[in-house]
């Protein structure tokens, strides 16, 4: 019986350039003649382009074939963003690759995503989203090896007073890790993430070709004194078991340190899991176009929450219930990451009274035209989301033209706006 080594060459190097770059691996070590393949170039050159990597003249003098190997296919499935479940605050760091420059070694780099921090004056106008800026932490690359068949090597490059050091990827197995809340009316649990609804946003072909490793679970309740003189955050494991994660560590601890600022005290001392985002982006409808669906809104959003600044949510469709609900990724110390911020009732266009219809008119430029207006509840609280606290408020989600999404706020009469983020210019 034949196989497909039996193929003409041309033929097997056409099927090598429509497979997945992991299974063009595994197929080229089934026997010696198909290992033979290994040295053509143009099959990584195919490979490698997979992940957006088209000129390789700043990676040394290194083939595709080692650039392929030796790094695109362990950190390749990596790219993109990545969601932490730091207390209240969550955070998000991406990866992203860089062909590099007369300066630069070609490599992947991990950055830090951060957000402006709003100043009195900033609350005067209307609330507006921004893209996030972004913090260097490490890069992959070849820089530092010598040889050229060598494995790249991943440098810490955060703390600009440190000479460059080793960092870590940690590909943490399934975990009950969970966070709590210590204050002088007693311990709650802080929102799993990801929680039991979180799921959808979560992209399970992204993670790392790394080892696996069992997680290190911490339980710190049983070491806490009652009633503390002030509030904090402390590890305990939850009843929810949280898909596998990374973590990024660095041998002077540089990474661990460079988090979103907390205002409680943060005792956990536990690396801050990433979760990979998946990052579907359905092309938007403008409403009142006929062809309009709500499955449209679904993905990643950058959305401003007043004095917050801006913060990035999850919008899912719920199709049974004809919900579109937004989950935050990110947070703050009153609705922290993991919590719902709003949900919109789409089964009709809500009917407004004459107070709420001058309202919406006010907080969309003074017209309705060209927009769908939906009844919503969002969630507020006060600062520590204790269940106490926690309440349920009215809002109108109007769907239009830019920005695409408004939640107006009644009882405060404002409205938060919202932008798509697609992926990194």
């Amino acid at each position: 019986m034949r196989t497909v080594a039996h193929l003409p060459y041309d033929v097997l190097l056409d099927i090598f350039t429509h497979l997945p770059s992991h299974d063009l691996v595994h197929l080229l070590c089934t026997c010696r003649t198909l290992y033979n393949l290994v040295g053509d170039e143009g099959t990584w050159r195919s490979c490698s382009a997979q992940y957006g990597l088209r000129d390789i003249s700043y990676f040394g003098g290194r083939s595709w074939y080692t650039i392929y190997t030796r790094l695109l296919h362990t950190y390749g499935p990596m790219l993109g963003i990545w969601a932490g479940d730091h207390p209240y605050t969550g955070g998000i760091i991406e990866l992203a690759l860089q062909s590099g420059d007369p300066k630069t070694s070609g490599g992947i780099v991990v950055d830090m995503w951060r957000f402006r921090v709003l100043q009195p004056e900033d609350l005067d106008g209307p609330e507006t989203p921004e893209l996030p800026t972004y913090t260097r932490l490490a890069r992959i690359d070849f820089a530092a090896t010598q040889n050229l068949y060598e494995a790249p090597t991943f440098t810490c490059c955060c703390n600009k007073q440190a000479p460059p050091h080793r960092a870590w990827f940690h590909y943490w197995s399934h975990s009950s890790q969970g966070f709590h809340f210590h204050t002088r009316q007693g311990m709650f649990p802080h929102p799993d993430f990801p929680g039991e609804q979180l799921h959808p946003w979560i992209d399970d072909a992204r993670y790392p070709r790394l080892p696996n490793v069992p997680s290190r679970e911490i339980d710190q309740s049983t070491h806490l004194r009652p009633r503390p003189r002030i509030p904090m955050v402390y590890a305990a494991p939850s009843p929810y078991r949280k898909p596998p994660a990374l973590s990024i560590s660095c041998a002077l601890g540089c990474i661990e340190r460079a988090r979103p600022f907390l205002g409680f005290e943060d005792i956990s001392q536990s690396l801050p899991r990433f979760y990979p985002i998946r990052l579907h982006t359905p092309e938007y409808i403008v409403p009142p176009s006929s062809a309009w669906i709500p499955q449209s809104l679904t993905g990643v959003w950058l959305g401003s929450h007043g004095p917050h600044g801006t913060e990035c949510l999850f919008i899912e469709w719920v199709s049974h219930s004809e919900e579109l609900r937004a989950w935050k990724i990110t947070g703050d110390e009153n609705v922290p990451r993991g919590a719902l911020s709003w949900q919109a009732d789409l089964k009709s266009s809500c009917r407004l009274s004459e107070a709420h219809r001058a309202l919406c008119a006010g907080c969309l430029g003074g017209s309705l035209e060209g927009y769908r207006l939906f009844a919503t509840s969002g969630t507020i609280s006060g600062r520590g989301f204790m269940p106490h606290q926690r309440d349920t408020v009215a809002a109108i989600l109007a769907i239009g033209p830019e920005p695409p999404l408004r939640v107006i706020w009644i009882d405060e009469g404002v409205a938060s706006a919202y932008i798509r983020y697609s992926r990194r210019a």
